[in-house]
């Protein structure tokens, strides 16, 4: 994951610069959109299961978590492209050629298995898998920018999204491939009237999360649409490429936290102070990725946005580039906040707390961005503050708790 936002970060700029900006905001909004969509074919499995695996006996409850996921995931993917197609259809038909790449991107979502290999400490799987997709972009890049073929500009935009999906697809599909080589046979046998039960009860228990994921998401991204919507085309490429810069170093942040998740939940359950040792280490990683930011834009902002984006586009953004270093200093938080509740099997208050945190963002951005269309990044900075606040009530509750078992321990 930390690879697909390290790739993200160096494809931006260089479509920026060689691609229409009016094809570029049309893409780069629609792909907001079917993110929501790539959430609900995840359906909180990514977070629900690696706490499964950490709980599960033996090889085989390992390989019954797998396969049901895949399963779940698999029947909501066919729903949800026959929606997108749908929608195509009547309302974006003059694009309708970019809905193959997203079919794509969410096929491989619906398999993508990486949080096993991850929960396995297999690390380079994942990381060769990516690495194939990123080198299939570049080569996709190279053929838009040196204009090997004469493209029109529909297929212009149907490259660019491949562009942006590769190493994610890649990633969805190869992990899968892995995994299936490797639990294909161990599945507990199970009746169907067994396994449709136990779909409806995991469906039925993910459902607060994969809420949750998507005010989350919202969070994150809806300033492109706030800012689409309220401002011209140059103003929401502008902001959408600071958004998707600061979402994609974000990502590699959340990385760390992931690749560590199999392990927290583990902590969690069998010595909760070693639990909030390790978190507090991550969310000092995540501030001193923010605090980099923030003296890199201090001395050299100007020029690294210009080198990013073009100057018309660096002008537009430059009032509120340390509130997105800001932004990226607390944005783990979040997560953390979220993967405490799923730990604690308290997934109504995952659903609560990220909704409070949504509501807070709009409550403050919205207003913000209707001064100066860019001003929406405030809200998305007071929405952290409120879970970094949460996460330090947890932790003191915890503390407390922790205290009073051990002085009941001495009494008794």
């Amino acid at each position: 994951m930390g690879l697909l936002g390290f790739s993200g970060v160096i494809f931006m700029p260089l479509l920026l610069r060689c691609v229409d900006p009016q094809i570029m905001a049309t893409v780069l909004v629609a792909q907001v959109v079917v993110y929501y969509f790539s959430l609900l074919i995840q359906f909180g499995f990514n977070w629900s299961a690696p706490a499964a695996f950490a709980r599960a006996g033996n090889q085989s409850e390992v390989a019954h978590i797998w396969h049901t996921s895949i399963r779940i995931k698999i029947i909501l993917l066919i729903g949800l492209v026959s929606l997108l197609g749908v929608i195509g259809y009547f309302y974006f038909q003059s694009i309708a050629i970019y809905l193959i790449g997203f079919a794509l991107l969410l096929s491989a979502t619906a398999v993508n298995s990486n949080w096993l290999l991850q929960a396995r400490s297999d690390f380079s799987s994942g990381v060769a898998f990516a690495l194939f997709g990123v080198a299939a972009s570049f080569f996709t890049i190279y053929f838009i920018t040196y204009k090997v073929f004469s493209l029109d500009p529909l297929v212009s935009g149907l490259a660019v999204v491949l562009i942006l999906i590769f190493p994610t697809s890649f990633l969805g599909l190869g992990s899968w491939w892995l995994c299936n080589r490797l639990y294909a046979n161990d599945e507990l046998k199970e009746s169907n009237a067994a396994w449709h039960q136990m779909d409806a009860l995991q469906l039925w228990e993910n459902a607060p999360i994969v809420v949750t994921q998507l005010l989350q998401l919202v969070s994150a991204t809806l300033g492109t649409v706030v800012v689409n919507e309220l401002s011209d085309a140059l103003t929401t490429n502008a902001y959408a490429s600071m958004e998707r810069l600061f979402n994609l170093i974000a990502s590699v942040i959340v990385a760390l936290y992931m690749a560590a998740y199999p392990r927290l939940a583990s902590l969690f359950y069998e010595k909760r102070v070693d639990y909030w040792t390790q978190v507090g280490g991550l969310l000092k990683l995540g501030v001193s990725f923010g605090i980099g930011a923030s003296v890199l834009f201090v001395f050299f902002g100007q020029t690294l946005l210009t080198m990013y984006v073009s100057q018309p586009l660096a002008v537009k953004v430059t009032p509120v580039m340390l509130i997105f270093t800001l932004w990226l200093s607390l944005y783990l938080s979040q997560h953390v906040l979220t993967g405490y509740f799923v730990f604690a099997q308290r997934n109504g208050m995952v659903f609560i707390v990220n909704l409070v945190i949504l509501i807070i963002t709009v409550a403050i951005g919205y207003p913000m961005a209707r001064y100066e269309p860019v001003f929406w990044v405030y809200g998305m900075l007071a929405g952290q503050v409120v879970a970094v606040m949460w996460l330090i009530r947890l932790y003191h509750d915890d503390r407390r708790n922790s205290v009073a078992t051990q002085n009941l321990r001495e009494i008794v």
